[in-house]
């Protein structure tokens, strides 16, 4: 088998894997009551992440087929995509080991595991591994750090107007934070993608 045809098969398998998560993130049986407010699903990091990350695969299938097509959305989704899945993996998997109230209420109930893998843990697998064995061709960039310090202050923004409307943080966590710490900890985020690309 080519390593073409074995992008091919990973990227398929974590387009799968990502649509399966989207498909069942609204399922009444682990229904979040907190992501009806203003801006839905859409106030998670996990959601955003998700949807981009899906993004990235699409067009990594596509660009199968047509190699040219649109290198630079395909350069901008998949450097934020990347480093973003990998934060979203080390962030929620070292707070729940360490007090999954930091991230999840407790009156809301526990996903199953494979959702759970496919939210958290499976995009950015797939999207480390398409990196680290397939583009070789990648060199870093101040155009990199600019676009994830971009997306950093946005998701801030964004999170913070969620908050002013809803009334809560998207993550318990950060209602716990004063404005400084909150500050701090998307800056040490943002720093901590750089460092990942």
């Amino acid at each position: 088998m080519s390593s073409k045809e074995k992008r091919l098969i990973l990227n398929a398998v974590g387009l799968y894997s990502n649509i399966y998560a989207l498909k069942n993130i609204n399922s009444p049986l682990f229904q979040n009551p907190y992501a009806v407010g203003f801006g839905g699903q859409y106030q998670y990091l996990t959601i955003i992440g998700l949807v981009t990350a899906t993004i990235a695969f699409g067009l990594k299938l596509l660009r199968y087929v047509m190699p040219n097509f649109s290198a630079f959305i395909y350069t901008i989704v998949t450097n934020i995509a990347t480093p973003l899945e990998g934060l979203i993996s080390v962030l929620y998997w070292s707070m729940i080991l360490i007090d999954p109230r930091l991230l999840i209420p407790d009156e809301l109930p526990r996903i199953p595991l494979t959702l759970d893998f496919s939210l958290h843990l499976f995009p950015a697998v797939f999207l480390w591994i398409d990196f680290l064995m397939f583009d070789i061709e990648f060199v870093r960039s101040k155009a990199h750090i600019i676009l994830i310090a971009v997306f950093t202050l946005c998701y801030f923004v964004w999170s913070w107007y969620c908050q002013s409307v809803n009334g809560y943080w998207p993550y318990p966590f950060l209602g716990e934070f004063t404005f400084w710490m909150r500050a701090g900890f998307f800056i040490s985020s943002g720093m901590l993608c750089w460092g990942i690309i």
